[in-house]
């Protein structure tokens, strides 16, 4: 009679056996990895959408995919990555649209601090997608592969580890100000900073990472059609009027309900 090898028992959950400290450094290794693709494919080839696409990737995804076949991570149970129901989706996506005209009103303040530069703006303008194989890159770097990478970054493990750490809200407001700081555009950092409360209250609302993800993904999608539409903001400001000013925190009253009916902010979702 022979005997059937036993399985190995499973690893430990990833939030079990990693402490938040080792967690966070494996966040900022992967956002250096995400700069450093980006900046050799940017040496290689120039453009707008190529080095984000790499970036994302070469410098996250593929890393991520690395570690979790090596320590067994599970794609729902460690990192939030799970087939959420149409309510958490629905939601995300109602979210996400909510976010635009405050982030955009955000963003148009700090152009009026800090004014885009004339290079960057020419340079946008210069490699903005117009044919249609330049459009699907640029579709499957900012609303698929750019998102993912960042979510798994910045919701996935920073703001997780925050919010474990201190509680939603503190972590709401680090993480965010975080994912504002990081994407090196002062022009736009208070936009930013806006885009990044609503993903991180999609987190706190839905404990998936997926959502995160699918918002993310509706936000750049918008934000990149009106960029080939009308170019970059900045290049046309837009005068802050009073129903500007009310559409704005009209959507935040509405994003704020949305998370509230998913589900009320009040404990760190279980590591």
């Amino acid at each position: 009679m022979t005997l059937e090898p036993t399985p190995p028992p499973p690893r430990p959950a990833l939030w079990d056996s990693w402490s938040r400290l080792r967690i966070l450094a494996l966040g900022a290794t992967l956002l250096l990895g995400n700069f450093t693709c980006q900046l050799l494919w940017y040496k290689w080839h120039p453009g707008l959408f190529g080095p984000v696409l790499a970036g994302a990737l070469g410098g996250v995804v593929l890393p991520m995919l690395l570690l979790a076949r090596r320590w067994r991570w599970q794609a729902s149970r460690d990192l939030g990555l799970d087939r959420p129901g149409p309510r958490p989706l629905l939601g995300a996506v109602l979210m996400a649209l909510a976010a635009l005209a405050p982030s955009s009103l955000l963003a148009e303040v700090s152009l009026r601090l800090h004014p885009a530069d004339p290079e960057w703006l020419a340079h946008y303008a210069q490699n903005l997608p117009s044919t249609p194989a330049a459009i699907a890159v640029a579709v499957i770097a900012v609303v698929l592969a750019g998102p993912l990478a960042e979510e798994l970054v910045f919701r996935g493990l920073v703001h997780r580890v925050f919010s474990l750490t201190w509680g939603p809200w503190p972590a709401i407001a680090a993480s965010s100000l975080l994912f504002g700081w990081m994407h090196s555009e002062p022009w736009y950092v208070l936009g930013l900073i806006a885009v990044g409360v609503m993903l991180a209250l999609v987190w706190e609302s839905t404990g998936s990472l997926t959502a995160c993800w699918v918002a993310h993904g509706v936000h750049n999608g918008v934000s990149l059609a009106v960029m080939i539409a009308q170019g970059p903001a900045g290049a046309s400001p837009q005068a802050i009027t009073p129903a500007y000013v009310g559409l704005a925190v009209a959507s935040t009253a509405v994003l704020l309900l949305v998370a509230r009916r998913l589900r009320p902010v009040s404990t760190p979702p279980a590591g």
